[in-house]
């Protein structure tokens, strides 16, 4: 016989909830471009708490080892990536964070044949301190031939004690790295039935056929005038003649909304080859 309070089930303990992940909360919505940057960082500060992970200039993450070695990120190409949606967020967040991650650690020296050259603008030198860092060479305008390493997964630009480590003396260095260049990408294909034309070559280097003094010298045959390029991202160069006024047209309008709108941007500049060297187009 029971008594008055009747005997009660004993109710189960609720479980407080648990908090999401940073990687759930990247995954639950598309976040903003802010949101996505602090996260991120979150994310690679939490994967790496022996290093420091702290933002410069908004969209550039600094790594810095407890050695005091530091490698950077570049967050806007991941950013535009992430917010188009064509791969899977939660692949490409791990693939870049495992980038990170190994930038984060000690590694080897590259190998010599690794050694590519790449072109940047000055907006990259600037934001990423490149050049007090790195060797570059200026190649005209706001263009730059920036040396990295060419690995399966990732291209990481080498500082300026790498390559005095690797021997390779700076007068060579640019031979090595087109030369390896030349090695890596499939051969360069022409597309377009003129006045303007369209350069592809895989898709990490193809701003890079800038160096490629002897594909210039047969193109220049293709144009009325001389040669006029221009590289509004690393996987497109287009160019015309300088004496094409419908080519020039084209060639600037197009650059101008790709490199506004795609990833891996770098310059929408003409620029014009005469004597062998590149320089700014001057349409005047």
């Amino acid at each position: 016989m029971k008594w008055w309070p009747f005997a009660k089930e004993k109710a189960e303990p609720i479980e407080p909830a648990s908090e999401p992940s940073t990687m759930d909360r990247m995954l639950s919505r598309v976040c903003t471009r802010d949101e996505f940057f602090l996260l991120y960082s979150k994310l690679l500060q939490e994967r790496l708490p022996d290093c420091k992970v702290e933002f410069s200039d908004g969209s550039t993450l600094h790594v810095v080892r407890p050695d005091g070695k530091e490698s950077t990120t570049y967050l806007t190409n991941f950013w535009l990536k992430y917010k188009e949606g064509n791969e899977d967020r939660q692949e490409l967040i791990e693939k870049y964070a495992r980038l990170a991650e190994e930038l984060g650690k000690l590694r080897a020296l590259p190998e010599r044949q690794n050694v590519v050259a790449m072109i940047k603008d000055s907006q990259y030198m600037e934001i990423g301190k490149v050049e007090s860092r790195s060797l570059a060479d200026h190649l005209c305008g706001d263009l730059w031939v920036v040396y990295a390493e060419d690995q399966p997964d990732r291209i990481s630009t080498l500082q300026a004690e790498t390559i005095v480590h690797l021997g390779v003396p700076r007068s060579e260095l640019r031979a090595l790295a087109v030369e390896n260049l030349k090695r890596i990408l499939p051969a360069a294909e022409c597309h377009g039935d003129g006045p303007w034309y369209l350069l592809t070559a895989g898709a990490d280097y193809v701003a890079s056929l800038l160096l490629f003094d002897s594909l210039w010298d047969e193109l220049k045959e293709m144009v009325e005038g001389d040669v006029v390029a221009t590289a509004p991202t690393r996987d497109v160069v287009m160019f015309t003649g300088s004496h094409s006024r419908e080519g020039l047209a084209e060639i600037r309008k197009r650059s101008s909304e790709i490199c506004n709108t795609g990833a891996h941007a770098i310059s929408e500049t003409l620029i014009i080859r005469k004597n062998g060297n590149w320089s700014v187009f001057d349409a005047n």
